[in-house]
């Protein structure tokens, strides 16, 4: 905006400029060294913080931040007794995010906002990091699984990829998750021969149907393998993985529409997201040919 001679010299001013009201970035370095987790460049002060989540949401309602930087929002959603997810990558969220929320939910940190909501501690989170990227290219330039995946992440993965939930049975073999009493999923990265699936499908029964994710099959077709084993479907990985997903975007561009979705579940047994998910309470309580190139399999 062009500023005239006669404007020149003018503070501009907004809502958020009342210190006394909102609070200034020195007050959030006071609060974070009274926690003693460490300086942070910028920390936003937790009066600014309560204005924003009490304009903007009600108790109990969801607070995202994707950029978590000290905690400020968690911190301070979780004691106006919001839920909250915060992302980071950065080691901050070890030196400072997690130290500060411990120190939220034990009651020890009485700085901040605590007095004027009575915050005396409790609630709880849960912490996950971000996992390895499931698919990478060889040395070829062909999409692979990726080595730092074993067999029970793999299966873990693809699980939740597909729906269903990791369950790994100790007396059935080909039972790696299951979506109901009768739908069972199996990962391997072997490339299954038609005897191995007829051997699968007599075990499975015609009373239970099996998802098969494996590297490959052969001595059949799509086709053939659909009328064949009624209580099978088959697919390939990774080209399951590469049809579900994208890679390669530097914005937020991503298709995600077809990822499944998670089936509600009630407050207090709600799963964490990635890093961090809260819930505040304001009293204390090989070669290119391993893969194959058919297309898969539906029973």
């Amino acid at each position: 905006m062009y500023l005239s001679e006669a404007a020149e010299g003018i503070i501009p001013t907004t809502l958020w400029a009342d210190g006394a009201e909102f609070g200034h970035n020195q007050d959030g370095i006071r609060e974070l060294r009274a926690l003693e987790v460490g300086d942070f460049p910028t920390p936003k002060p937790e009066k600014l913080i309560s204005k924003v989540v009490s304009l903007a949401t009600n108790p109990n309602d969801l607070v995202l931040d994707s950029f978590a930087g000290s905690g400020t929002t968690g911190a301070v959603a979780h004691k106006m007794g919001r839920r909250w997810i915060m992302v980071e990558l950065g080691e901050h969220c070890h030196t400072h995010i997690i130290s500060r929320l411990k120190k939220v939910i034990d009651g020890e940190d009485q700085g901040g906002i605590s007095k004027a909501v009575d915050w005396q501690g409790g609630g709880g989170f849960r912490y996950y990091r971000l996992a390895p990227t499931l698919i990478v290219n060889d040395r070829w330039g062909n999409p692979v699984i990726n080595p730092e995946y074993n067999a029970a992440q793999l299966a873990e993965a693809l699980a939740k990829l597909e729906g269903f939930i990791y369950a790994p049975s100790e007396t059935c073999w080909w039972q790696h998750g299951h979506s109901s009493e009768r739908d069972f999923l199996f990962v391997t990265t072997q490339n299954l021969s038609a005897e191995q699936l007829q051997a699968l499908s007599d075990e499975v029964g015609s009373n239970q149907s099996l998802l098969i994710c494996c590297a490959a099959f052969r001595g059949v077709t799509a086709a053939q393998a659909s009328q064949r084993w009624p209580n099978l479907t088959l697919k390939k990985i990774p080209k399951m993985v590469l049809a579900r997903c994208e890679w390669g975007h530097d914005d937020y561009s991503l298709n995600v529409a077809n990822l499944p979705m998670a089936a509600p579940q009630p407050p207090s047994l709600t799963p964490a997201l990635s890093p961090q998910v809260g819930r505040g309470r304001k009293t204390a309580d090989a070669g290119p040919d391993l893969f194959g190139d058919g297309e898969e399999g539906k029973a």
